[in-house]
C-alpha cells in the first residue's frame, strides 16, 4: 500500500517538513538545477527542500545534452554561471570586484561521479563562467556521506552562493535541512541514528 503524502511538501506524512518551512526566500538570481535522474526520487535529496523555500528556482532532470535542449534555448549564456569547483573558477566572494554579471546560476545535482558525467556530456556548460567558493563551511548534511572533503549538499551550496552574492539570509534553508534530517532519522534505532550525529 502506498504511503500517504503531504500535498504541500510531497514528503510522506510521517516525515512531512512543513513545520520547518518559513516565508519563501525572494532570490533575485534565477537558480536552475540540473538534476541527475537518480537523485530525483531520493527521499534525502535537498533539491526538494530548495524548491519549497526559494522563490526563483527551476529544476530540469536529465543527463545528456538532449535532455537539456529546451533549457539551452531559454538561456542568455553571457549572464549565466555554473557553480562548480575548478582551477578556472571565479570565487563568488570576488564577483563584486570583478564586474561580472550573473543573473542565472546553474547547479548540477548529483554525486561527484554523476555531476562529472553531466558536465562531460554537455559541452555547452563549458562556455559558462565557473564559480566556486574561497572557503566552505562544515557540511551539515549528516545523513548522506560526503565523497570529498570540499563537498556540500546542493542546498548548502546554493544557500552559500545566495548569502555571498545577494547577502540573503540562508538560515531558513539550513533550518529546513536540519528539520528534514530530524524527520528522516526519528524512527531509526538509536545505534543507527548515532551514525548521523
Amino acid at each position: 500500500m502506498k504511503r500517504s503524502q503531504c500535498s504541500n511538501c510531497t514528503y510522506p506524512t510521517t516525515t512531512c517538513v512543513c513545520k520547518y518551512l518559513q516565508d519563501p526566500i525572494k532570490n533575485r538570481t534565477r537558480i536552475i538545477i540540473l538534476q541527475h535522474p537518480d537523485e530525483a526520487d531520493l527521499a534525502k535529496n535537498t533539491v526538494r527542500l530548495l524548491n519549497l523555500q526559494l522563490d526563483n528556482i527551476e529544476i530540469f532532470v536529465g543527463e545528456s545534452n538532449q535532455d537539456f535542449a529546451q533549457l539551452q534555448t531559454q538561456l542568455n549564456l553571457s549572464s549565466c554561471a555554473l557553480l562548480y569547483p575548478g582551477q578556472e573558477s571565479i570565487a563568488v566572494e570576488d564577483i563584486p570586484q570583478s564586474g561580472i554579471e550573473i543573473d542565472t546560476l546553474l547547479v548540477i545535482d548529483g554525486t561527484w561521479k554523476k555531476t562529472n558525467k553531466i558536465l562531460a556530456l554537455n559541452s555547452w556548460l563549458h562556455a559558462l563562467k565557473f564559480v566556486s567558493f574561497k572557503q566552505l563551511p562544515k557540511n551539515q548534511y549528516s545523513i548522506r556521506k560526503a565523497e570529498q572533503s570540499y563537498s556540500l549538499s546542493t542546498l548548502e551550496a546554493v544557500g552559500l552562493f545566495l548569502t555571498c552574492h545577494e547577502h540573503v539570509n540562508s538560515q531558513p534553508l539550513l533550518n529546513l535541512l536540519q528539520g528534514m534530517i530530524e524527520q528522516q532519522t526519528k524512527y531509526m534505532p538509536p545505534h543507527v541514528k548515532a551514525r548521523y550525529s
